[in-house]
């Protein structure tokens, strides 16, 4: 009887053993990636650690020490491991249904984006509700997590048509109510708007408020993109619509956006709804050459707005773009007349680069369009040429037949040659009709400012930026940020200037933006959260993208993981399309 027990015993033990042994090894295969051996920065701000990361489907299953097999293995000895970038303002949205691999974005490890920003949402529109076009984006599949915002803008033209130059009734504000109702109950985090010019000008500030009322019922944010943030002049016509043209008091010109920010605090003032500022900047513009100082201290003056709102209880966040030059790309500099965006230049559409070129042999010529100058009704890039009577000093030649050009600023031509800086600009064009440039200064933003900004705890990185494939074609290209933001902010203000830690350079980027929508689950590095991960060598991250040729892949990118699927390794995007529309829930 003894020796039955004992060989019962003995085969439960064998049994137990072999059950665990299973038990252990199907463990071990439940892990689809390990990433080993990683300095991991979890997107919190607290110091790196070392450690493992275990991911199984589409989420992140352990973090820290981690003792298992995986069906593939990162060894990420010396590198870097944290939250993939999320973009707070993206207009990637725009053109995600034609670029959806976004692989200018994949490439520099962004792997979230809000988009619908500045009032351009792509729906609804007549033919299409939110819910559709989300859903159509859904069925085709992307290589980024896309969280949507409903854009003011969109909802104004659909109710109004072209009929916006003035304020909406109380029956069109209830009809704009509604499609802001149908898109936050389909999923959006909240209402963009554009009160620069655009139909979004015309519209009062209660209508704004109504349609941020709206959101805020189903838990939203709003996002404005701040009145007068363009450099623009005014016109006492309301038919008088166009870039750099705006309507109302003159002094707004240099007060405009100071205004503009307030405006939108009362906003989040009356309302309650938390207000994220989008692409906030320096809203203290010194125009005339200064010393750098001067600007620092006009950058925390402008951050004492954010401070003095947060101070008295209005949840006020923002994001800036990490960039001197914005979002400036080379273009040619004929295009800033012929087939311009400022429409009192419209005479000259019909004419080539060469036909232009040829015509400004004519001094009669010549002062047709220096009279359009003097009205106030030419803005070059982003600055209105009499709101920034300096505006000669942010603009450099990149290609000219006549090299000795090329890397000289307008303001710099014009002082060699002793000429007048519009003068400069007829003579580069009769000389060469192909000639290029690009606006490499944008005052609202400098590097004075953005070190400003860097330190203060709230600001958030961005792009300002839509999709666009590896290899662009046509002109103008992209700006160089478009492929290299992320990677050359770290760079830079990290590991060059040491402005703020990569602990700190991180947060901004990942966890800091996330919390903006309440995405909990995104953002960060911890079991539970979703596996948008990004491995790269701090030592070699670098961008060497520029005006002329942007689409540069960033340097010490080594993976990028979006929903626990590898989208880029090898310095190539793998065509994987795991990413996510994401909905408010």
């Amino acid at each position: 009887m003894k020796k039955r027990i004992l060989r019962l015993f003995f085969v439960l033990i064998i049994i137990g053993v072999f059950s665990h042994w299973n038990l252990s090894h199907e463990a071990a295969a439940v892990y689809d990636i390990l990433i080993t051996n990683a300095r991991i920065i979890d997107g919190t701000g607290n110091p790196a650690f070392s450690g493992y990361i275990a991911v199984k489907g589409e989420r992140i299953a352990a973090v820290g020490d981690v003792t298992c097999d995986a069906g593939f293995v990162i060894d990420a000895s010396g590198l870097v491991v944290c939250p993939g970038f999320f973009d707070p303002h993206s207009h990637a949205d725009l053109n995600i249904a034609e670029f959806p691999l976004a692989e200018n974005f994949i490439m520099q490890g962004v792997t979230t984006f809000i988009g619908g920003n500045c009032g351009l949402s792509p729906a609804p529109t007549e033919e299409m509700s939110f819910s559709e076009w989300l859903s159509r984006i859904e069925e085709e599949g992307i290589s980024i997590n896309y969280a949507p915002l409903v854009g003011h803008n969109r909802i104004r033209e659909l109710v109004m048509g072209e009929d916006f130059k003035r304020e909406a009734s109380g029956e069109e504000v209830e009809k704009m109510k509604a499609y802001v109702e149908e898109s936050m109950q389909s999923g959006a985090f909240g209402l963009s708007s554009f009160t620069d010019p655009s139909p979004g000008e015309y519209a009062s500030f209660s209508e704004i408020l109504e349609m941020v009322k709206t959101a805020g019922k189903f838990g939203g944010v709003y996002f404005p993109h701040t009145r007068h943030i363009q450099s623009q002049w005014p016109s006492g016509d309301a038919e008088e619509y166009g870039y750099g043209i705006f309507h109302g008091p003159m002094e707004d010109v240099w007060v405009g956006m100071y205004r503009g920010v307030q405006e939108v605090i009362d906003i989040g003032r009356q309302t309650g709804v938390p207000v994220h500022i989008a692409h906030f900047s320096n809203v203290y513009l010194i125009p005339q050459p200064h010393p750098e100082f001067l600007e620092e201290a006009a950058a925390r003056a402008s951050l004492w707005n954010i401070d003095m709102a947060r101070e008295e209880g209005i949840d006020v966040t923002f994001d800036a773009i990490m960039s001197a030059s914005s979002i400036s790309s080379e273009v040619p500099l004929f295009r800033e007349f012929v087939r311009s965006r400022n429409v009192a230049l419209k005479f000259l559409n019909g004419l080539s680069a060469e036909e232009f070129s040829a015509k400004l042999e004519s001094g009669e010529f010549r002062e047709r369009i220096r009279e359009v100058y003097r009205r106030g009704r030419i803005k070059l890039g982003m600055i209105h040429t009499k709101a920034d009577p300096y505006w000669f000093n942010c603009f450099t030649v990149l290609h000219h037949k006549d090299g000795s050009y090329e890397g000289k600023t307008i303001g710099e031509i014009s002082d060699q040659e002793r000429k007048d800086p519009l003068e400069v600009l007829f003579d580069l064009l009769a000389e060469d009709p192909d000639v290029r440039w690009v606006q490499h200064l944008d005052r609202r933003q400098t590097e004075a400012v953005t070190k400003v900004f860097l330190q203060h705890p709230l600001t958030m990185a961005c792009t300002d930026m839509g999709a666009y494939p590896a290899e662009p074609e046509g002109s103008p290209l992209p700006p160089p940020i478009a492929y290299g933001m992320y990677p050359a902010y770290i760079k830079k203000y990290v590991k060059e200037r040491k402005i703020i830690s990569l602990e700190e350079a991180i947060k901004k980027a990942t966890s800091l933006p996330s919390q903006v929508i309440s995405l909990e689950d995104r953002g960060i590095l911890r079991r539970g959260a979703f596996a948008d991960i990004l491995v790269f060598d701090f030592d070699r991250l670098d961008y060497k993208g520029s005006f002329l040729d942007p689409a540069v892949r960033p340097a010490g990118i080594s993976y990028v993981l979006v929903n626990g699927r590898v989208v880029y390794k090898d310095m190539q995007h793998t065509r994987a399309r795991p990413g996510k529309v994401l909905r408010r829930r």
